[in-house]
């Protein structure tokens, strides 16, 4: 099946109800929606607890370009991470034109520097590493509140959702112990194998990182995503749990400590 970028349109739709979805955590926690959105923070607490707030099928981990890994100094200090995803980048043409000519001869080019950065996201120490800057930047976002898929659209009233929070210590240290690593496999024709980096669970994929070739727009930017209800259920299933009522929220293992 072609892959097709999304719509602008469905984008745009995404984005509104993500907004949404942060200004009701916010009200429910007595909290605010942190304007600036170039940061992984979402919400702030009266107790300056900080929060970033994931909902929908998917959540985008991050979506960066080659200038990114370069500049980046916490990226840049992770193992050699950086120059693997740059590696990653440059194997595909400026032109994306180019690229359609020749696709076969390109992906060619990305299994090598590919299967280089598995194998460095699967060293113990760099794993851990990677999924608290990805996710939480570092020490600047403390927890991680979660919308389920079917509470996530815009016509879900504020009533009826119900939030998860986890720490994010808790999620690097059971990402990182429970995610299996590997490269992507062909699975029909004009496919190859290696043009990806797949987590995966229980024999599910429930993650992967790629190069963007099917927009204009994102064309050779690095793009690092998740499962949502995958994720949930495999944090649900490893933690204690207490639930708050009157704030709509269940609060899962060391969070309870803080919160």
């Amino acid at each position: 099946m072609l892959k097709r970028a999304m719509t602008s349109t469905a984008a745009s739709y995404k984005k509104r109800t993500g907004h949404i979805n942060e200004q009701h955590f916010a009200y429910l926690i007595d909290g605010d929606v942190v304007g600036d959105r170039t940061d992984k923070t979402d919400v702030i607490d009266q107790s300056d607890n900080t929060y970033s707030v994931k909902g929908g099928e998917w959540w985008q981990i991050f979506l960066y370009g080659r200038e990114r890994f370069v500049t980046n100094t916490e990226f840049r200090e992770i193992g050699n991470l950086a120059d693997l995803f740059i590696d990653c980048i440059d194997a595909f043409p400026e032109n994306r034109n180019d690229y359609f000519e020749d696709k076969i001869y390109f992906k060619k080019r990305l299994q090598e520097p590919m299967r280089q950065l598995k194998d460095e996201i699967c060293r113990p120490t760099i794993f851990p590493q990677l999924l608290s800057k990805a996710i939480f930047n570092g020490n600047e976002v403390g927890f991680l509140s979660i919308l389920s898929k079917d509470l996530s659209r815009q016509d879900v009233p504020l009533d009826q959702k119900h939030f998860h929070l986890f720490s994010a210590e808790d999620v690097v240290r059971l990402l990182s112990m429970k995610l299996q690593i590997e490269n992507s496999r062909a699975r029909g024709r004009g496919q190859m194998d290696a043009q990806k980096v797949i987590f995966r669970y229980s024999n599910k994929n429930v993650g992967e990182i790629e190069i963007r070739t099917d927009s204009n727009v994102h064309y050779k930017q690095a793009k690092w995503r998740f499962n949502s209800p995958a994720i949930l259920s495999l944090l649900q299933s490893n933690f204690a749990v207490i639930f708050v009522e009157n704030r709509q929220t269940s609060v899962y293992g060391s969070a309870i400590e803080y919160l």
